[in-house]
């Protein structure tokens, strides 16, 4: 039988219910304070948390311009990439799963018997030029929740993990992979607040929470793009208020070659 539901973790309890996307619209301008971006930077960034109709002409002009760089035959520390993120299947893949497991690790249904809660957010940053029309690059990436039903001490986990990264060469070594960076930091940030903030919290119960950003690495580019990510997503929760209930308790580089 299971456990009476008041002894379960609370994380567990919210994943159980919708989580709403990291920006409430399909696409969101990510807005931060211009004066402390790079001088060359003058890109805009969106978060993509659906499917829709923008994305579909953003991924049109991305995968022509994908497919006409081949500056990694050529250039040190550069991936050929895939482009699988844009294509048509996964775009329509965005957004967010919930899987839920037994003791004896069987996939189930209902969280009623469940003792593990593993929630996906998949996204996309989309970086374009000035007027926000043209689309010259991405990163896509996913927020992961891994939360044990009754153990109520341990830290839960939440990863970063970014999938790939890609900016038109025109626009490489100018600060918009910067640019990138501090959106998907903003992303992690917004997402861990709106969790917070609707979770309902026992009496001076505080949840630690262990932060991995990381990625499957190929390339020093991707790399380097990774240290970036963590250095943001660290920044973001130095300068920001402490959550009352979540506490990131340390945060976890974590690329593998």
């Amino acid at each position: 039988m299971p456990e009476p539901r008041g002894r379960r973790h609370p994380l567990f309890l919210r994943l159980l219910k919708p989580v709403e996307p990291v920006y409430p619209d399909a696409f969101s301008r990510v807005a931060w304070d211009e004066e402390d971006m790079p001088e060359d930077a003058q890109g805009i960034v969106y978060i993509v948390t659906r499917h829709c109709a923008q994305m579909r002409r953003w991924a049109q002009q991305l995968r022509k311009l994908h497919a006409a760089d081949e500056t990694y035959k050529t250039e040190e520390g550069i991936s050929p990439l895939s482009g699988a993120p844009l294509r048509e299947a996964n775009l329509r893949a965005l957004g967010t799963s919930l899987d839920l497991y037994s003791e004896d690790g069987y996939e189930l249904r209902s969280g009623r018997s469940a003792v593990r809660a593993y929630l996906t957010t998949d996204l996309l940053a989309v970086v374009t030029e000035r007027t926000g029309i043209n689309a010259v690059g991405f990163v896509s990436f996913s927020l992961k929740w891994a939360v044990d039903a009754f153990d109520l001490e341990d830290e839960v986990e939440l990863e970063l993990e970014l999938d790939q990264a890609w900016i038109a060469p025109e626009f490489r070594r100018r600060g918009w992979g910067e640019l990138s960076a501090i959106a998907v930091a903003h992303a992690v940030r917004q997402h861990l607040d709106h969790v917070h903030a609707t979770t309902r919290w026992p009496r001076d119960f505080v949840a630690p929470v262990e932060l991995t950003v990381c990625a499957d690495l190929y390339s020093t580019s991707g790399e380097a793009l990774l240290r970036k990510c963590a250095d943001y997503v660290a920044m973001e929760f130095d300068l920001w208020p402490r959550l009352q209930r979540m506490e990131v308790s340390r945060i976890v580089l974590d690329g593998r070659w």
